[in-house]
């Protein structure tokens, strides 16, 4: 003979009951561990406490980090010093040439970006590298082989620069124009290695 559960399903109120009090948790774990660790920010204490914020003790504090909780939803305010900018950048490749933009950039401060290719696809490469890194130190976000255009959001890990390289794979010349909003420092084409 063969048993069923027949166990009735929560009802509205439990599964309110149960999104509350995982939103609380959630919000409490951020409070107390996240922000003090991975920002410096700690205003329960609890984190300075645990050592928690001896991760961050070196870390430049740009930005301030806010969790907002607003009709059952979590969301995140960023607030910042950092003036807000508005940069482009156009850049023209010979067929089999390559070219970086960047833009320096602190550790929490984000911008939003676009870029698009005229005259045909690009090899992509959206990556990063601290301030003062060494050779073939970098971190790769984006990598594309074939692309015309790509658009985002990028929050910066670590202070540094971070932004992409492109190499025109055909055989007639392209323009690659990108737009960069947002609270970095400033937007700029490295020098190329000596």
């Amino acid at each position: 003979m063969t048993t069923y559960d027949t166990a009735p399903l929560p009802s509205l109120p439990q599964l309110g009951k149960a999104t509350a009090i995982a939103i609380a948790v959630a919000g409490l774990i951020l409070l107390t561990t996240v922000l003090p660790a991975e920002y410096g920010i700690d205003p329960s204490g609890i984190g300075k406490a645990l050592g928690l914020a001896q991760m961050n003790s070196g870390a430049k504090k740009p930005a301030d980090v806010v969790p907002v909780v607003a009709n059952g939803a979590a969301a995140t305010l960023v607030k910042t010093e950092q003036p807000l900018r508005n940069d482009e950048m156009s850049v023209t490749l010979q067929p089999g040439e390559g070219a970086e933009v960047k833009a320096q950039i602190r550790k929490g401060e984000q911008f939003v970006f676009s870029w698009a290719s005229e005259g045909g696809p690009v090899k992509s490469d959206m990556h990063g590298e601290p301030l003062n890194a060494k050779p073939n130190e970098f971190t790769t976000y984006w990598k594309v082989p074939q692309q015309s255009a790509a658009q985002g959001a990028f929050i910066a890990p670590f202070d540094g620069i971070h932004g992409w390289f492109w190499r025109n794979k055909g055989d007639k010349p392209v323009t690659i124009k990108v737009k960069v909003s947002g609270f970095h420092e400033k937007l700029y084409r490295p020098a190329p290695p000596a």
